[in-house]
């Protein structure tokens, strides 16, 4: 007998958890990868979209004329904790203003929630961020937050490539970030966190630098990432465990673009959201240049996350991106306000 789908709710209707892409039904593969919670629900076979919430009833009426024909007999709400108590769902996304991530990730917990995909990063404060990953370890519950890029073939491949030792010891990892909207927490916080997906080395201490004008920024003072004027960007040096350098440089600049770069002992890894290359050589003038190909996969991004929760759920095993992995990209990101707001010192990271 087939099991029921997993009732699932939204909490939070912005452009991540809401939006649906144009699909042309005149071609043979006509479905886009979904870029939103709400997309991704759409696609996963085992999952039933039962409610949606948001305090603003003019993003749930978006919601209701959007996604109609998909769910036509969709429960609204503007009030979360209502609507756990009456859905009882068994799978809940988090896609509110960063700052709100952990009073709905804790009321999800109690509500008998079995799964939790929040969007990152995963708080704006350690304490709210340990709130969450207390609440739903002791209750069992899987936390998955959604750095999107551990869920990408490229990024994948890239990893295995490091596993393998082809290209020898890491020693150096460079990010860089530029657009209108390279604010620190908010699409600064991907970069960050691909800082521990490739190195899985621990930040040891950092020495920051952020945009002038935030001199004082010491803790999170932005609008759940609206509007950048009121979050930083920022530069950074960062030790880490095992010898291991990271650079990160970001700038508020019309141009949209963002690279990671890793330095091996016998190669170089250089990487965008669009491909990545692999050089080696043995001098200056002996360099060989390969693309890298990931592989194709049914499930990447929004819906590999989503994928990924529900087969750990019903199957077991290890998320690629948990509580304490989000963490450790939160961490190092007040690490940097800290440095910057002492005078650029070097700030020590706490060791587990």
């Amino acid at each position: 007998m087939a099991q029921p789908p997993l009732r699932a709710v939204i909490v939070g209707l912005t452009g991540i958890g809401a939006a649906r892409p144009a699909s042309d039904p005149s071609q043979p593969i006509y479905h886009p990868t979904p870029p939103s919670h709400a997309a991704a629900y759409q696609h996963h076979p085992r999952t039933e979209l039962v409610a949606v919430c948001d305090l603003r009833t003019a993003a749930l009426e978006d919601f209701r004329q959007t996604w109609q024909d998909v769910w036509p007999n969709l429960h609204y709400y503007t009030d979360y904790a209502l609507m756990l108590r009456e859905q009882q769902p068994e799978l809940v996304s988090i896609a509110t203003s960063d700052h709100a991530h952990a009073d709905v990730c804790v009321a999800a917990t109690q509500s008998g929630a079995r799964a939790i995909l929040c969007e990152k990063p995963i708080a704006t404060t350690l304490a709210d961020a340990d709130r969450m990953i207390g609440a739903t370890a002791e209750r069992g519950v899987l936390l998955s937050v959604e750095h999107t890029r551990r869920w990408d073939p490229l990024y994948l491949r890239v990893r295995q490539l490091l596993h393998s030792g082809e290209l020898g010891p890491l020693r150096t990892m460079t990010a860089e970030l530029f657009s209108p909207r390279a604010m620190l927490f908010r699409n600064g916080t991907h970069l960050i966190d691909l800082f521990s997906f490739f190195g899985e080395a621990d930040p040891l201490w950092v020495v920051a630098d952020l945009e002038d004008g935030f001199e004082d920024y010491r803790a999170y003072k932005g609008d759940g990432g609206r509007n950048p004027d009121l979050e930083p960007y920022a530069s950074a040096y960062i030790r880490f465990a095992g010898g291991i350098r990271g650079f990160y440089n970001s700038y508020k600049a019309a141009y949209p673009g963002s690279g990671f770069s890793l330095v091996c002992e016998e190669g170089v890894v250089r990487m965008t959201d669009q491909g990545a290359q692999v050089s080696v050589g043995r001098s200056f003038t002996e360099l060989w240049t390969r693309d890298l190909v990931p592989g194709t996969f049914l499930h990447t991004r929004q819906l590999g996350a989503l994928a990924e929760l529900v087969h750990v759920l019903e199957k077991g095993g290890t998320l690629i991106s948990p509580g304490p992995e989000a963490r450790k990209a939160l961490a190092l990101t007040l690490a940097m306000l800290e440095s910057h707001c002492r005078g650029n010192i070097r700030v020590d990271l706490p060791q587990p």
